[in-house]
């Protein structure tokens, strides 16, 4: 394997962004006004669909506003949200399991109790009798 491909393939894990020349903007901004389906031209390409409309408003002289740094805050907040709330369903969960095998086993030494001493031959001897 050549360098080059090395880098290439080193970048595509890093998740840098590729930069793609003129020409193959134009060349796709061309393909997405005749194109029916957006994402099978993407996949054609080997670009993401946002990467076309990316080029597209990039090519109609907007531009995207940039993100707040609150933007990032809130973003962290949310997925802290999200895994507190699973990891609170969690807790429930096993602690209605808990629940359930407590009782379960109180109703065991329960019977157990009521059998008595005097209930029957028990099902296995003990070893040395």
């Amino acid at each position: 394997m050549s360098s080059e491909s090395q880098q290439d393939q080193q970048k595509k894990k890093m998740g840098r962004p590729r930069k793609y020349d003129e020409g193959f903007r134009k060349t796709a901004l061309e393909r997405m006004k005749a194109c029916e389906d957006v994402t099978a031209l993407a996949l054609e390409l080997g670009i993401s669909r946002g990467q076309l409309y990316r080029f597209q408003s990039e090519a109609l002289g907007r531009t995207p506003e940039p993100r707040p740094e609150s933007w990032l805050k809130e973003k962290a907040d949310e997925r802290q949200r999200r895994r507190i709330a699973e990891l609170e369903r969690l807790v429930a969960r096993q602690a209605l399991e808990l629940d359930f095998f407590k009782g379960a086993l109180l109703r065991i030494e329960e019977n157990r109790r009521k059998r008595g001493p005097n209930s029957g031959k028990p099902s296995t001897s003990k070893s040395g009798t």
